[in-house]
């Protein structure tokens, strides 16, 4: 209850951007530079509905509110199902980050010291260096490693525009405002509602800050939503000018071996490091909730699930899964229904001071919720299959 509101910002935009915006060029090349903004924009205004949603029921439960204690009092036979999704989809986060840090490491190495070294190798010894991290309590606690990771998303977009700025764009590249339709439209939906949410950590941060008022929460959550709009569209669209039809689902693959791209690796992995405990925590927390058990040695059973968790993201992600899926199905399935489902129904299913505007833009939510897990769930059983 003693953290500012400053500290909560920082936590809160940082659990928000992560490895979700290193997908934007590659939106911006399938969707267009146009239609990629406005689904950006109607992405983060649906996950802001839902953030105030969860407040407005949070409130009613006090400090001690989290998403599973609301989903036993509005829709008890729903809280396994939460549990798991909150689960799953920061689970899935944490594998994201190290899919992505076993891809920018062993380059790094090799550009400074020409020596090759193995991505699994790499990842224990980014583990053992983050993995502390991880075991702690209280989100607040994580302030200082996020602010890290917020000042180096920042240089990574200021490097994006200087090398805007100061390359040589080849003459083939093909730049559209409102891009062909194509197979990738149906799957890129997920992508966007994968980028904001932030909701699992939501009900931390309404039990840790010092004034905790509906006008103060609000005020926060539409701070780190144009925050976090503006550097995604920022870093999609400069680096899909750079690079146009060639982008790759990881647009860090498309940078060069040279000095710039070397330090943006080097502070993407920085942001890596310190986004993967922020994802660890709730994901230890819904893990321990869905088995239901009043343990006697909570210490002892949160370093075990700590542990385990840890041990699971190292093991799938060096074994060759691919990141731009772990995007759509978490996109699709987990962040869909906590950022876009959930909130609405637990909303309308407690006794809450109603409020037109809002309830309006909760059905619209919702409905952009069940069209984004229908097209993105379609796009990956059927591609998969084809």
């Amino acid at each position: 209850m003693n953290a500012t509101f400053k500290s909560c910002f920082i936590t809160l935009l940082k659990t928000c951007i992560g490895s979700g915006a290193l997908s934007f060029p590659y939106l911006f090349a399938t969707y267009g530079i146009f239609t990629a903004s406005i689904l950006t924009i109607i992405s983060g205004g649906f996950a802001v509905v839902g953030l105030i949603l969860y407040i407005n029921c949070a409130k009613e439960i006090g400090r001690n509110a989290t998403l599973s204690e609301i989903s036993k009092i509005s829709m008890p036979y729903t809280k396994i199902l939460v549990d798991f999704s909150v689960f799953l989809k920061c689970f899935g986060v944490s594998l994201s980050y190290l899919i992505i840090s076993k891809q920018l490491i062993p380059p790094i190495i090799h550009t400074l010291f020409h020596y090759t070294i193995k991505p699994s190798y790499v990842l224990i010894v980014f583990l053992l260096l983050v993995g502390p991290f991880c075991y702690f309590d209280k989100l607040d606690k994580l302030k200082y490693t996020s602010l890290c990771g917020v000042i180096s998303i920042i240089f990574v977009i200021l490097a994006t525009i200087y090398r805007y700025k100061y390359t040589d764009i080849p003459n083939n590249i093909i730049i559209y405002y409102i891009a062909p339709l194509s197979k990738s439209y149906l799957g890129g939906f997920g992508k966007f509602v994968f980028s904001f949410t932030c909701h699992q950590n939501i009900f931390a941060i309404y039990s840790e800050i010092s004034n905790n008022s509906l006008p103060n929460m609000r005020k926060l959550i539409y701070l780190v939503a144009l925050t976090a709009l503006s550097l995604y569209l920022s870093f999609g669209y400069y680096n899909y000018l750079i690079y146009g039809q060639f982008v790759k689902d990881n647009i860090i693959l498309n940078f060069p071996n040279d000095v710039l791209a070397t330090i943006v690796r080097g502070l993407y992995v920085i942001v890596m490091g310190v986004s993967y405990p922020l994802q660890v925590n709730p994901c230890r927390v819904y893990l321990i909730k869905m088995t239901n058990i009043q343990f006697k040695n909570e210490v002892r059973v949160t370093f075990l699930s700590t542990t385990l968790i840890i041990l699971l993201t190292y093991f799938i992600a060096v074994s060759g899964m691919n990141l731009g899926l772990v995007y759509s199905i978490i996109g699709a399935t987990a962040s869909t229904l906590m950022c876009l489902i959930f909130p609405v129904l637990f909303y309308f299913n407690m006794d809450l001071e109603r409020n037109i505007f809002l309830d309006i833009l909760g059905y619209l939510s919702f409905l952009f919720g069940i069209f984004v897990f229908s097209t993105t769930i379609y796009s990956v059983v059927y591609f998969k299959n084809n």
